[in-house]
């Protein structure tokens, strides 16, 4: 039962609020009486359950109780503060000659001083003060927590924003990135008018295999700019050479074989670019060693260049030229069969294999010669 309505605090200082306990009559009169003095928003209650109670309905600063109460006690009443509300300090007030008691009660996490009955005004003021200077040290904590936390969830509610702002941008810069070594690539076969879209489409064909050999989005990225631009070495080759519509003579294809040098010397300049350098020059290498520039043989030759003999060599098999026509895919396989181990590698002619279908439904030829 409450014994006294709440005070109110002086103006513009709010007063701690202190729950009194105590099955006494006369000493929850006293207490109340001088906290009241001090400025203390008092209530008090004279057992635990009314305690509880009154908890649920109050927003308490300090608690003061008797240890030794009929039915539930202090003791127990700390106990039942600590899980519900163990940010509230408690004052422990006994009149048992032995501090036992008292020290079992201060060890419990809620309790942070005693007083013994009966009590000097001195010594109760001090120690309630006590009290209400950890209750406020405890408040400052938990705002302070919350104003991390607040900051916290800022910080990352911003990081995402970036995060997101920069990845739409990284997309827009790779997208306009792409599109430019595509338009270089695209005027690189329209300067060979016979080859159409040939240099994206092997690149579209290396990454097919690509991918079903599970390679890691980086490679496949360095295998997607070395096949796209296998043949910029190209811009270096006179016309006279690169569009002549007869045979080259040998002079002519020293010449032309050193457009791997060339689309080396281009790309290799950027450390970004490094990879696909490696795929320019040795994309006219063959596994048996039979290519060039270098003569590499087997695991020499980078696997980009590897991946890229096979679909350039089918491409050019199934692509309709002016000086020729086109194979059927059958035959086209068997030519690619035929010839691994030598011109290509065994085991990259297996994915071939394996892949045919999506290649052709992806490369488009049967289409083509439809029109």
């Amino acid at each position: 039962m409450t014994e006294a309505a709440t005070l109110q605090a002086p103006a513009g200082e709010p007063g701690m609020r202190v729950l009194i306990v105590d099955d006494e009559p006369g000493v929850r009169q006293v207490v109340t009486a001088l906290l009241r003095r001090e400025g203390y928003v008092t209530e008090a209650v004279d057992s635990v359950p009314a305690a509880m109670e009154r908890i649920g309905q109050w927003e308490v600063d300090i608690v003061v109780t008797d240890i030794m109460m009929p039915g539930l006690s202090g003791i127990d009443l700390l106990k039942m503060l600590h899980e519900r509300v163990p940010e509230v300090p408690v004052v422990v007030m006994t009149g048992h000659p032995d501090t036992t008691t008292a020290a079992e009660a201060l060890r419990t996490s809620s309790a942070v001083d005693y007083v013994e009955k009966p009590f000097a005004t001195p010594v109760l003021l001090r120690v309630v003060e006590r009290a209400a200077g950890i209750k406020r040290t405890r408040d400052r904590a938990r705002r302070l927590a919350a104003e991390n936390e607040n900051y916290r969830l800022h910080l990352e509610e911003m990081v995402r924003d970036k995060s997101a702002e920069l990845a739409r941008a990284y997309d827009e810069i790779r997208a306009s990135y792409e599109f430019t070594l595509e338009a270089m690539a695209a005027m690189l076969d329209a300067r060979e008018s016979t080859t159409g879209r040939h240099s994206v489409r092997v690149r579209d064909l290396a990454l097919i295999l690509g991918r079903a050999m599970a390679l890691p989005a980086a490679e496949l990225d360095d295998i997607a700019r070395g096949t796209l631009l296998h043949d910029i070495g190209k811009i270096a080759i006179p016309d006279a050479i690169l569009l002549k519509p007869g045979k080259l003579t040998q002079d002519e294809w020293t010449v032309m074989r050193s457009h791997v040098r060339f689309g080396y010397d281009i790309v290799r300049t950027s450390d970004y670019f490094a990879p696909a350098a490696a795929i320019i020059l040795a994309h006219h290498e063959k596994y048996d060693g039979s290519g060039y520039p270098r003569g590499l043989k087997g695991a020499e030759i980078c696997l980009g260049a590897r991946i890229f003999a096979v679909v350039d060599a089918y491409d050019a098999m199934r692509s309709v030229r002016v000086y020729k026509p086109s194979i059927s895919p059958e035959d086209a396989q068997a030519e690619i069969v035929r010839c691994s181990g030598t011109h290509f590698d065994p085991a990259i002619v297996e994915v071939f294999l394996r892949c045919r279908d999506e290649i052709e439904r992806v490369g488009g030829w049967s289409a083509a010669a439809a029109r």
